[in-house]
């Protein structure tokens, strides 16, 4: 059978088990798993990278769940009348809060009059660690997961941090997550409430299939179940959802996206942009994203 043949076929499978099983069992309810202490103590430790006349740049650590410490840069505009509304923007998977399209999303909200906050993923940039991976196929799958529900709970920290400060305006915050942060994030917006604006970037939903002929396995469906998109994305509603996804992309298929997109409820919005998944316009997407939250936040 052609390959092309055979994509087809695995699409089409993939369709069919993945939407009968959130129709027959429901997507697990899990809107408590990633309760946490909110009196835990943040220890954040601030230290100035730079300032220029329109902007300064931090370095940030703070204490997240399971003692685990978080790294971060944090930037604020300074020509923009405080407190200012604020986005979390999340990497992809194997880099970093350095990477190019991260700094192009600072750039942009920064010059747009928001501040930006973007954290290292577990075991990402800073917080690399020899023998430790977020992918499921190194070997260590429950670690990999472990990484994932690490990282909503650093997330959800950050709004934590955010809410600490006085330059923030807490009543407005966002959340943009890229690919890998993406897929993180429809889990980290669905079950924390004070992100008013999310924008799920380069994401799908349906986990188990990155197994293959595995993904039908109930052992497998339950040990997914915390990390998994489907499972959360419902929960961002009634606060409006922004995907943005790529035409072309060979990473996510667009099956995937297909799935998370009907999972959410309204109010929701879907764009799509050409290209693949790293040679989608990014800096076109950046500027539509902060013309978005300019819009559901007021900011003008």
């Amino acid at each position: 059978m052609p390959t092309r043949w055979l994509r087809l076929l695995w699409t089409l499978v993939f369709l069919a088990v993945t939407v009968a099983g959130c129709s027959t069992e429901r997507c697990v309810d899990l809107r408590h798993y990633y309760d946490y202490d909110r009196t835990l103590p943040l220890q954040t430790e601030l230290v100035k990278l730079f300032e220029t006349s329109t902007k300064v740049r931090y370095h940030v650590t703070y204490q997240s769940v399971r003692d685990q410490t978080v790294t971060a840069l944090w930037s604020l505009p300074l020509r923009a009348r405080q407190p200012v509304p604020a986005v979390i923007v999340q990497h992809g998977l194997g880099d970093s809060k350095e990477a190019d399209y991260v700094e192009a999303a600072d750039s942009v909200l920064v010059a747009s009059g928001f501040s930006v906050l973007r954290i290292d993923f577990q075991y990402h940039g800073e917080r690399a660690r020899p023998g430790r991976d977020v992918r499921f196929d190194r070997g260590l799958p429950f670690t990999a997961r472990d990484a994932w529900v690490q990282t909503v709970f650093d997330l959800r920290r950050a709004v934590d941090f955010l809410d600490s400060r006085p330059e923030i305006d807490s009543s407005k915050t966002g959340y943009l997550g890229i690919s890998l942060g993406g897929i993180v994030g429809a889990v980290f917006c669905g079950v924390e409430p004070r992100v008013e604006a999310p924008v799920l970037a380069l994401a799908g939903g349906g986990l188990r299939f990155l197994f293959k002929e595995k993904a039908l396995s109930p052992t497998l469906r339950q040990m997914l179940a915390p990390i998994e998109p489907l499972n959360f994305v419902s929960w961002i509603a009634p606060r409006p959802l922004l995907f943005v996804n790529a035409t072309r992309d060979e990473v996510i298929p667009q099956a995937a996206t297909a799935l998370l997109y009907k999972q959410a409820r309204k109010p929701k919005t879907l764009r799509w942009y050409q290209g693949r998944h790293r040679t989608v316009p990014v800096w076109a997407i950046m500027r539509d994203c902060a013309d978005w939250y300019g819009r559901v936040f007021g900011v003008e």
